[in-house]
């Protein structure tokens, strides 16, 4: 159940190449006159990172109170598809509770795959694909959980998954 109170979120909708769209949203802490600038430049990083990561076009991006439309194109790579996820599992910091978001249209190219470790994804260290390195960075300065604003968050796993939502 969540918490009482305002809950602050994020979210980063792509396109595929058969013109269906998919969305990763994230929590974030509250945005107050002090947080904006560098909540801007946080989320600006995380939109970069993403899209460093995934071949479907960026329609949409938003914050609570904001929705700006980036793009009305579809993509052309065929191989974009909102299907074809990156399932990321994260935790707080301090209660160390998981959570999961996917992110749609993941580039294929940019995995790589734990050596037998199935669908599992090096997101960090020898191995990692520097475009997923620095989205892991970017998640990590701006997300929160779902239960609390204050408590940083940290990747703790990265599978490849295909998922029709």
């Amino acid at each position: 159940m969540p918490p009482l109170g305002s809950v602050h979120k994020s979210r980063i909708v792509y396109g595929d190449a058969t013109e269906e769209t998919s969305a990763m949203e994230i929590f974030n802490g509250a945005i107050t006159a002090l947080s904006i600038g560098g909540f801007l430049t946080n989320f600006g990083a995380l939109q970069t990172a993403t899209d460093a990561i995934t071949l479907g076009t960026r329609r949409q991006q938003s914050w609570i109170g904001d929705l700006t439309t980036v793009s009305n194109e579809w993509p052309t790579d065929k191989a974009a598809q909102r299907e074809s996820k990156l399932l990321v599992t994260y935790r707080d910091t301090v209660t160390e509770e998981e959570f999961i978001l996917t992110i749609p249209t993941v580039d294929f190219d940019k995995l790589n795959f734990v050596p037998g470790g199935g669908d599992a994804v090096i997101f960090e260290g020898a191995g990692a694909h520097a475009d997923i390195v620095a989205w892991v960075t970017a998640f990590e300065a701006i997300a929160r959980t779902p239960r609390s604003d204050a408590n940083a968050v940290e990747v703790v796993g990265m599978r490849y998954v295909g998922r029709n939502t």
